[in-house]
């Protein structure tokens, strides 16, 4: 039975429990839950509130209110009780992706959940009305210059980004060869994360890595953890109006999902001008596809923060042409082959 149907009285109770109008709090959970590092205390087994409340300096009957609803929403369960009594919880393995001792998702969490990119969606509605984003309404500033003044958010973004690269890297290595390349330009690159691993594949080749200054910091911390400060330029500045010139390789990963077609056009435009003839170009960005997937909430989510938007591969090839890129192909991801990614190559004319 659902909630609303003929001749049948009303029933908020049910309503609410069909529509789940609440479930905006779920990100947030996960993401107060990563921030006391309350998966961290429970990594290694059980332990009863107090344990947990002691060991991350919280307020214990707070904390007890907290952790159920983080069992609300299957991050942690109960576990068997102690002889002495006293409730113990443990990971799901949902709880486990928000440790920080082990690869996971907990940057991710935060980042995705944070006031940065949280308070544009509650103007959503603005957004599908105008097609205008709403970050600049919310803070007075665009998408990344929000970042510049929060560097909290920043870092949290930052591992968002790195923890989606390293599989992105693998993937981009086995499917595209580069051995042989010369200079490898990574367009809006940091963490570095992805352009480390193309280093690690071709040894004879130089990295340089533009992107804005206060993400420059997050890459050099990468290329230095990796040993490969010293084969990376990494320059601060702005791709919307200069690329740097020489490379012959340029690689735009997740890059114009976050522009709006002129602004990519334009990119792709600055980085035909400073590619000598024959430079290759790859292209790695979320596919829109007809089949629903997380791509489509993607989209929104470029629409609503920064005016971007997901593409299908025929408008990512129209944006290639137009910016005098030729000889563009699609190569299939290794190992993700069925995945809403497009992977393109394109030689500068």
């Amino acid at each position: 039975m659902t909630a609303v149907e003929p001749g049948v009285p009303f029933s908020p109770l049910r309503a609410l429990n069909e529509l789940q109008p609440f479930h905006w709090s779920a990100g947030l959970v996960a993401r107060g839950m990563a921030e006391l590092r309350i998966a961290d205390q429970l990594g290694a087994g059980p332990r009863t509130t107090a344990e947990i409340a002691a060991a991350i300096e919280a307020h214990e009957p707070s904390l007890e209110r907290f952790l159920r609803v983080c069992e609300l929403h299957r991050l942690i369960a109960p576990a068997e009780e102690p002889p002495a009594g006293g409730r113990r919880w443990e990971l799901t393995s949902a709880g486990q992706l928000l440790r920080s001792d082990i690869p996971s998702l907990r940057g991710f969490s935060i980042a995705v959940n944070a006031p940065g990119m949280t308070r544009p969606w509650e103007l959503v509605a603005d957004v599908v009305r105008t097609g205008r984003p709403a970050t600049r309404t919310v803070w007075g500033v665009d998408h990344w210059e929000y970042y510049a003044a929060h560097p909290d958010e920043a870092r949290s973004y930052a591992e968002t980004c790195a923890s989606l690269s390293v599989e992105a890297a693998e993937a981009l290595v086995a499917s595209c060869p580069v051995a042989g390349e010369r200079e490898i330009v990574d367009v809006g690159g940091s963490p570095g994360t992805v352009l480390a691993r193309l280093l690690e594949a071709a040894p004879e080749a130089r990295g340089v890595l533009l992107d804005l200054p206060w993400a420059t910091g997050f890459a050099e911390e990468t290329l230095r953890e990796r040993g490969l400060a010293g084969r990376v330029d990494l320059v601060a500045g702005d791709f919307r109006h200069e690329v740097p010139a020489g490379g012959s390789l340029y690689l735009l990963k997740n890059v114009l999902c976050d522009l709006d077609d002129d602004a990519a056009g334009q990119l792709l435009a600055n980085c035909a001008k400073a590619a000598p003839a024959g430079a290759r170009l790859l292209l790695l960005d979320w596919e829109y596809t007809e089949h629903s997937s997380h791509v489509h909430a993607n989209d929104v989510e470029f629409m609503v923060l920064t005016g971007g938007r997901a593409r299908t591969e025929e408008e990512y090839r129209a944006l290639l042409t137009a910016a005098g890129f030729t000889a563009a192909r699609r190569l299939p991801l290794v190992g993700h082959e069925r995945a809403p990614i497009a992977l393109i190559e394109s030689v500068r004319a």
